[in-house]
């Protein structure tokens, strides 16, 4: 089989099109016939030289901007490595004789990158469209447009090539503000980067200081509570007066103190030791209403419990999400209704969404915004024990999780506690 060889110097030489090649800083390196043609100007005087030494502005315009216009779009080639459409450019050539003709061109500037994504050359194509314009002026004086229409179109062509200039000025002034605006928006990317990374630190170090410090309270509280037992086994018929009181008062706060501190532990203690497994949710809330028979028993709850998936989480954290959110609707039931709890999910694009739903007491609007925030309760204590951390733990898990959690709820009518699971 007979194999040609295409002589791409061959082709570029007799391309149509004016192309003209450029080293990095403006010299020019080849050129094809086309653009010999139209400039009127021998190859071997443009090879070698500076691009603008061989074609400078016309000095009897002083409006001539050929070359800064040029030199613009060539710098921003350069420094983008990316082509550049030039608007339509009057920019006048000089002929044999020295004399400069008048000619309009419509450029365009291409980057060539190496493997290396570095700058070979710069392929500088035109199109000269001086010709147009010419036919253009002829049409009009073969018409016999009278003087003052003609002045008006050329005062026209004078606004639109004037606008045309505007227009490529704010052009490279948009483009170096938006250059400058994404290296302001890195900037701030980066420092908030670091800012984060700083925050997950102290956080850390928080995490770990409530731990040692939860961790130390529980011993001296636990001597607090038995030498209150003690007292009040031993004296609790002899004392006179407010006695009695006052040691059912230290047993009381010294139980709610430990309560706190063991709660606040249990706080510090979620996520520390990350592992997702996967888990079978049935099982997980099968072993929390075993775990809490006697509560259900007592209260004569009725739970109602939909198939639930099995999903990748951290199996410990979400039991505990499970037996916060089930325990909180028995404890806030209605005193005059039997309690009833369904639980349920369905599958979503990328998570799963869990739901809660009780017949509760049900919540007011206006305490939503401190419902899983730690210590903030909504109850007297009189009316329903606890801590105020339940909740912050059911938000701290979820944190883990990469999920959300909220709650759907009318005062009086019942609540649904809804949380999301990505699928990992």
């Amino acid at each position: 089989m007979k194999t040609h060889t295409v002589d791409f110097q061959k082709v570029f030489l007799s391309a149509p099109s004016l192309f003209l090649i450029l080293s990095t800083d403006f010299t020019i390196l080849d050129l094809n016939d086309s653009y010999e043609k139209a400039t009127m100007k021998k190859r071997e005087e443009m090879i070698g030289r500076n691009l603008f030494e061989v074609f400078p502005d016309n000095p009897d315009d002083k409006l001539a901007d050929g070359v800064s216009n040029l030199s613009r779009s060539l710098h921003a080639v350069l420094k983008e490595k990316k082509r550049h459409v030039m608007a339509v450019q009057r920019y006048d050539v000089q002929g044999p004789d020295g004399i400069f003709e008048e000619r309009y061109w419509s450029p365009i500037n291409i980057p060539i990158l190496n493997a290396n994504n570095e700058m070979d050359c710069i392929v500088h194509r035109v199109e000269d469209v001086t010709e147009f314009m010419t036919l253009k002026n002829e049409k009009f004086k073969n018409e016999n447009i009278n003087l003052d229409l003609q002045k008006k179109v050329d005062e026209m062509e004078v606004e639109i090539i004037k606008r045309s200039r505007e227009i490529q000025k704010l052009n490279f002034e948009l483009e170096q503000k938006v250059k400058e605006r994404t290296e302001t928006l890195l900037k701030r990317e980066a420092l908030l980067a670091e800012q984060n990374k700083k925050l997950k630190e102290q956080n850390k170090e928080l995490e770990q200081f409530t731990y040692i410090t939860s961790h130390d309270l529980q011993e001296p509280l636990r001597s607090l509570v038995s030498f209150t037992e003690l007292l009040e086994k031993e004296f609790g018929g002899t004392l006179n007066g407010n006695g009695n009181l006052y040691i059912d008062f230290i047993s009381q706060s010294s139980k709610r103190m430990q309560a706190l501190v063991k709660g606040l532990l249990d706080y510090s203690r979620i996520g520390r030791k990350k592992q997702l497994v996967e888990v079978d949710c049935n099982q997980i809330v099968n072993e929390v209403l075993s775990d809490i028979t006697l509560t259900i028993a007592e209260s004569k709850a009725k739970i109602t419990v939909d198939e639930l998936p099995k999903l990748k989480a951290y199996s410990t954290e979400l039991r505990q999400l499970f037996q916060n959110l089930i325990s909180n609707a028995i404890k806030f039931r209605k005193k005059e209704v039997l309690s009833e709890i369904q639980i349920f999910a369905s599958e979503r694009e990328k998570d799963w969404l869990f739901s809660i739903q009780d017949n509760s007491i049900g919540i007011d609007q206006k305490d939503m915004h401190k419902l899983f925030v730690i210590f903030k309760r909504l109850h007297d204590r009189d009316e329903y024990d606890g801590t105020g951390i339940g909740l912050a733990h059911c938000k701290k898990i979820m944190d883990l999780h990469c999920g959300t959690i909220w709650v759907d709820s009318k005062l009086g009518e019942g609540s649904t506690f809804k949380f999301t699971i990505p699928k990992f």
